[in-house]
């Protein structure tokens, strides 16, 4: 049988190759540009047909000023000509795993402005990395809740003070994370994994702090453990059956959304050498056919899905670039039956709203001057998102940007 542990090892195989050789995984700070950031200046757009998250308004003009959208005209200090272009908000991964500056780079040269994370195994690592003016904006979960006995304890041979053995632990382990910074706090719902009593504490003790839960379930049973604990974000879809029409109904009575990650699904269960050098067999229980199913089921019932790729860069046979991958999952997106400009809502306006930073995602007055100008018109083609001409990030314009037209 299948081991249920394949999206446990891709999301977290950069630390896990690391901790085979009982180091720690590899941050890397060097920026492979010109390390000065350029000053921020008030910048007018001209002439773009800017996305409102439904569709292209007539041509008009988009001013920058200091890192935010501006509605004020007077003192431009830069003007660039959009020639009747489509400016975007900059996109968004909602699932990654990202460790290096070159990670933030690559994000940014595909217009990926905002990135999350799923983990964090060094938080003072994190912190720096959260902190690149002009690169990808960073958040971060912490070090996750992880069961002993579990796949991921295996896997990351974790200390026992890093597993959860009780729901009375939750407030220790929850605390210790938002103590260091975390952004939202990360549960692993798995076989000898946290069962559903530790799973309701550790997300009743994020809510406590105002702080959202995420939780890792991607197979049926332990899916719907997620659902019943209440947790925020449920991170990937499931392959290995059909989602019950009653638990769609009650994630979405919940106002809970899903991340279904689809890309890495496509990039793993298409893959036999993937599959065999991740767990040693050649066959799995789980299919292509059963997530796309599902996310579509979910998509239909008005479940709020959002646009995240597991990535983790390309560890051969694993390839999953950072950026590129991103642009690959708006397109599974639209294939399960979005919109375009559904799947641009989900990279951009409904990430900023459900994890909670409603200062981006949308090109208005006062939001951050993330921003994506594309050479043609995505709502007509998903796949012209690739097709970019200029990225800023924060009002920073990133220069080596990457066009796949």
């Amino acid at each position: 049988m299948f081991p249920q542990n394949l999206l446990h090892i891709l999301g977290m195989l950069p630390s896990a190759l690391a901790c085979v050789h009982g180091a720690t995984p590899s941050y890397n700070f060097t920026r492979r540009g010109n390390a000065t950031v350029p000053p921020l200046k008030k910048i007018a757009i001209e002439n773009v047909r800017v996305f409102d998250g439904f569709k292209l308004e007539h041509p008009r003009r988009v001013i920058i000023d200091r890192g935010y959208i501006s509605d004020d005209p007077s003192g431009i200090e830069e003007v660039v000509e959009g020639n009747g272009k489509v400016l975007i908000p900059g996109l968004m991964d909602s699932h990654l795993h990202a460790t290096s500056v070159s990670a933030l780079e690559e994000l940014s040269s595909y217009g990926v402005t905002t990135a999350f994370n799923m983990n964090c195994y060094n938080y003072t690592a994190c912190d720096i990395l959260r902190d690149q003016p002009g690169l990808t904006s960073a958040f971060f979960a912490g070090i996750p809740a992880v069961g002993p006995g579990s796949n991921h304890e295996r896997l990351l041979r974790l200390p026992d003070s890093l597993l959860v053995n009780s729901s009375s632990q939750a407030p220790e382990f929850v605390s210790w994370a938002f103590g260091n910074n975390s952004d939202y706090y990360k549960i692993i719902s798995e076989p000898d994994g946290c069962d559903q009593g530790i799973q309701n504490a550790l997300v009743e003790a994020a809510h406590r702090r105002g702080k959202k839960a995420m939780t890792h379930s991607s197979y049926l049973e332990y899916f719907k453990m997620a659902v019943k604990s209440g947790s925020d974000g449920l991170q990937h879809t499931v392959a290995d059956g059909l989602v019950p029409e009653s638990t769609i109904q009650q994630i979405r009575a919940q106002g809970q959304y899903v991340t279904p990650t689809l890309t890495i699904f496509y990039q793993s269960l298409k893959n036999a050498s993937t599959i065999e050098f991740l767990t040693g067999e050649p066959t799995t229980n789980q299919t292509v056919g059963n997530g796309t199913m599902n996310t579509a089921a979910m998509h239909k019932a008005g479940v709020p899905l959002l646009a995240g790729t597991d990535a983790i860069g390309v560890i051969p046979p694993i390839d999953t670039p950072f950026g590129l991958s991103l642009h690959w999952e708006l397109e599974h997106l639209v294939e399960i039956g979005m919109t375009p400009a559904e799947a641009l809502r989900a990279a951009t306006i409904v990430p900023a709203f459900w994890h909670g930073h409603e200062d981006r995602g949308a090109i208005l007055p006062g939001k951050r001057a993330d921003l994506v100008l594309l050479n043609s018109n995505p709502l007509e083609n998903i796949t012209n998102t690739r097709d970019i001409s200029k990225v800023w990030i924060g009002g920073i314009e990133y220069k080596d940007v990457v066009s796949l037209s």
